[in-house]
């Protein structure tokens, strides 16, 4: 009897240990699951295994890692979260028992899809064998539920990217600038070619290739007989001039493809810009624009001004494949599913947007004419509104060359052409203002009230400031005059004096309310001019003539014109619809307006401006009409070692019904006066006499043009 007694208390002595042991040592399963969810969220696959049990048969740490790298590429995931986890009915997470169930509700989120919640089985027992954890430690079964429980690790997930369509671009007449149609691939067959002479002579004269170009490209290692070999690309308009001259030289050969096109080509090659290939560097620094290596994106102008508008945003469907996938309808998606694939998700793609320019193409194709095979810009604005109407820059480059992808040879021959072709003289260039700066300095001094225009002044031909000697053009002495004289006949030394009057902080306060030290904010790549050190007396002087440190674009001048035509008003610059900005600061006082348009209308009917002056033909041949007034100002911007810059910028009020400021800059051209004024009168000529100006809609209207 005693015997049993104390076999009966040894037996509930061990029962109260193994429960004490399995209640504060072991931890119970729920703590289990909770681990083995965190080790799921941290992605960690070997603390994952670490916690299945071993008499079940179960993947690698490897093999998870695997089949989750694939899943998380596919789906583009960014994180993983625990939404809930409790026993299943009739379950019970006592540490007592030797099994237990648990049904979690994990989220996958990624970057490109929608969220994905998935619900996980996690079964439990206990593990009889001696392990690193002890006896009887809690183990989980492995259930092949990962990445999704629907089909586990042995199925392959992939992501397919929907190409969006690019955008395209139009002047403010609905007239497409670029977009969708075709090109020409011009080419040789080597085989083919029985007069070389002829066939380099004709390249170079129609098409500006050099002999060593073409000789290059189709002698190349590697090039057979047969093969047609493209040496450039150029529009349908182009090939239907070029193909009577070219079709008949032995060897020339071209094919047609469909593309991205820019039918004005040159005309406006500045202003769109081109698509290139993205490079390493677009790669690594646009992550959120999800590039692919040979991709085409805008590499210049309004294609990488508006890269991300013009683009859109890729589309991307999320698959599953594998054999013997059961079409599953359920999921309220547009399927496409086969025995082996399954689509279980569609991000549609969202095409580029059209963007109306506020260029006018028959006014761009006027610049660029008049400009001809000069080296130079001429830029054309609306004064009131700040529109660019015309953007025109000499020479020019055909976007359309880079469209199948440009040779390292045509483009080592164009970015090492000397006259710089690929260079936007009119928003980049930055030159020395020369003289044309001389009515910035009279108008601060006049705002200022410092001087007004009839203020005396005496000349002797040449200004001493610290022993620096600053002269006349061509030497000349004025003796007696007044500031408007000094600004009509343009002279130095006065308006040296002037500068040095009014000081250097008075400059550079009305530079940058004039926002001429800023990039302007449009959609192409444009730089900021500078007005430079003034710190000393002979700086400050040579200044207020636009010499020394002084920079400005022609796009930049022009825009400072734009404000004396605009009644002292700074108009904001806009290129596009979605840039057009109504509201102005006035900079200038109106008398000061009214001065400077006595002067500037002087300096074309007495000064340096004559040969900008036009007329215009009238309906009868023995009458002329009327001419608009042209206010203007000469410049003849010195370049140390060169021939000067010549520049001429004004404006003109209400024609046909707009108030237009300019401003023409050749490069190493000479005297302004001389050189620059008459281009000037040439087009407004031509403008008014082809009734171009007459077509120009406002651009808030763009976006109601119907194509």
């Amino acid at each position: 009897m005693r015997f049993a007694i104390i076999v009966i208390l040894t037996a509930l002595i061990l029962v109260g240990a193994v429960y004490l042991i399995a209640d504060y040592v072991y931890p119970y399963p729920e703590e289990i699951a909770e681990d083995y969810l965190e080790a799921l969220i941290a992605q960690d696959f070997g603390r994952i295994t670490a916690l299945h049990h071993p008499d079940r048969e179960q993947p690698s740490a490897g093999d998870i890692s695997q089949a989750f790298q694939q899943f998380s590429q596919a789906y583009d995931l960014k994180e993983i979260e625990k939404i809930d986890m409790h026993p299943h009915q009739g379950e019970s997470d006592s540490p007592l028992g030797i099994s237990a169930a648990f049904e979690a509700t994990v989220r996958y989120t990624s970057e490109i899809f929608s969220p994905r919640e998935i619900k996980i089985n996690l079964e439990l027992s206990r593990n009889f064998e001696l392990s690193r954890s002890g006896l009887f430690d809690w183990k989980v079964h492995w259930q092949d539920q990962l990445p999704l429980p629907e089909y586990g690790m042995e199925i392959n997930y992939e992501r397919r990217r929907l190409v969006p369509e690019r955008g395209s671009i139009f002047d403010r007449n609905g007239e497409l600038l670029a977009g969708g149609g075709s090109v020409i691939n011009v080419g040789v067959q080597p085989g083919r070619i029985e007069d070389p002479d002829l066939l380099f002579t004709t390249l170079e004269e129609e098409l500006d290739l050099s002999e060593e170009y073409v000789r290059g490209e189709y002698q190349a290692p590697g090039i057979q007989d047969h093969w047609f070999v493209p040496l450039t690309t150029i529009t349908e308009e182009k090939y239907r001039e070029l193909d009577p001259i070219l079709r008949p030289v032995p060897g020339i050969f071209f094919r047609r493809e469909e593309s991205r096109t820019y039918p004005e080509a040159e005309t406006t090659g500045h202003i769109t810009g081109y698509l290139g290939e993205v490079t390493a560097e677009m790669l690594e620094g646009n992550p959120e624009l999800d590039y692919r290596p040979g991709e085409k994106a805008g590499r210049s102008g309004l294609e990488i001004g508006l890269e991300e508008t013009l683009r859109g945003r890729p589309g991307y469907q999320f698959y599953v494949e594998g054999s013997g996938i059961a079409e599953d309808n359920s999921e309220n998606i547009a399927t496409e599913t086969t025995a082996e694939r399954k689509l279980l998700e569609e991000i549609e793609p969202q095409d580029g947007s059209d963007i109306f320019t506020a260029i006018d193409l028959p006014l761009q194709k006027l610049a660029m004419e008049v400009l001809e095979d000069k080296k130079g810009s001429l830029v054309v604005l609306d004064a009131s509104s700040g529109e660019v109407l015309a953007l025109a820059s000499q020479p020019s480059f055909d976007p359309n060359e880079f469209i199948t992808g440009i040779s390292a040879a045509r483009w080592s021959e164009l970015a090492e052409d000397p006259d710089r072709p690929l260079f936007s003289r009119a928003a980049q260039g930055r030159y020395p203002p020369g003289s044309t700066f001389k009515v910035f300095t009279a108008a601060a001094a006049i705002d200022q009230q410092y001087f007004t225009p009839e203020s005396e002044f005496q000349d002797t031909g040449e200004l001493i400031v610290e022993g620096n000697r600053i002269r006349n053009f061509e030497e000349e002495v004025f003796q007696e005059h007044i500031l408007e004289d000094a600004i009509v006949k343009s002279i130095n030394t006065t308006m040296a004096r002037v500068g040095l009057e009014i000081g250097a902080d008075k400059l550079t306060e009305y530079f940058s309310r004039l926002e001429l030290d800023r990039r302007p904010e449009i959609s192409l790549p444009a730089q900021a001019g500078q007005l430079g050190n003034l710190g000393n007396q002979v700086n400050l002087a040579w200044s207020a003539i636009g010499q020394a440190q002084v920079l400005m674009t022609p796009l930049q001048m022009a825009k400072l014109f734009a404000v004396f035509a605009n009644n002292g008003y700074l108009p904001e610059l806009s290129i596009t619809a979605e840039e057009f900005n109504q509201d102005q600061e006035q900079v200038f006082q109106q008398e000061t307006i009214d001065a400077l348009d006595l002067m500037l209308e002087k300096v074309v009917t007495e000064g340096t401006g004559q040969q900008a002056a036009f007329t215009v033909p009238g309906d009868d041949a023995d009458e002329t009409e009327n001419s608009p007034k042209i206010y203007g100002k000469t410049g003849t911007a010195e370049v140390t070692g060169q021939t000067p810059h010549a520049w001429f910028a004004g404006y003109i009020r209400d024609l046909e019904g707009r108030d237009i400021s300019f401003a023409i800059m050749l490069e190493h051209a000479g005297v302004g006066g001389r050189n620059a004024a008459p281009l000037i009168a040439e087009f407004f000529e031509k403008l008014l006499a082809e009734e171009i100006i007459d077509e120009i809609d406002p651009l808030e209207e763009l976006e109601e043009v119907e194509l």
